[in-house]
């Protein structure tokens, strides 16, 4: 019995061993599927923008640049995002006109999404609204905040590269990311 049980065990090794090989006709190479890239974290390290009217917190891993006066680029590296923020100084009596035109400008370029989130956020000196449509794959994230006096602040998360199939689990991350440094800027949001 026990040489029967060698031969059985043989077998069926030898049997385990050939099904676990797979010859492919002329060697030809079979891709792996589609795979989302990974997303490092860029970290929640915040540093104030400097020359500014107001105390704006942007994360250290992002370069600022100023590309008109009244207007900030904060762009991260390897995220391909560049969050555009514009100031607007204006007067107590045009205040509410500006507000009505970027909540409107707002609004256009999320009009056909059906999944929005909005977001109350009050600082000491600031009112903020964030509103977030990941299926808006460009500007998945917009704000506005103003200190009721004068002057307005808005902004918009752009991805440059984001094409309009782009599966929004594989943004998710980003705009996560995204997500939690405007909410820090914008708790945080003073005059100086």
């Amino acid at each position: 019995m026990t040489s029967c049980l060698r031969i059985f065990s043989a077998l069926l090794l030898i049997a385990a061993t050939l099904g676990c090989t797979e010859k492919q006709p002329n060697n030809v190479a079979i891709p792996k599927p589609t795979a989302y890239p990974r997303v490092n974290d860029p970290g929640s390290e915040y540093i104030a923008v400097d020359r500014l009217p107001v105390v704006l917190l942007a994360n250290a891993a992002a370069t600022v640049t100023r590309p008109r006066p009244q207007w900030l680029d904060i762009t991260y590296p390897g995220l391909d995002v560049t969050l555009h923020v514009s100031l607007t100084p204006t007067t107590p009596a045009e205040i509410n006109h500006v507000i009505a035109n970027r909540s409107e400008r707002m609004a256009l370029n999320v009009a056909d999404v059906s999944s929005t989130g909005e977001t109350q956020l009050n600082s000491p000196d600031f009112s903020s609204v964030l509103i977030t449509s990941p299926e808006t794959r460009s500007t998945p994230l917009q704000f506005l905040a103003h200190d009721g006096d004068g002057l307005v602040i808005s902004g918009a998360a752009f991805f440059s590269s984001v094409t309009p199939d782009a599966s929004i689990d594989s943004l998710s991350p980003i705009v996560s990311y995204i997500e939690r440094d405007i909410i820090h800027a914008l708790s945080n949001l003073t005059h100086k």
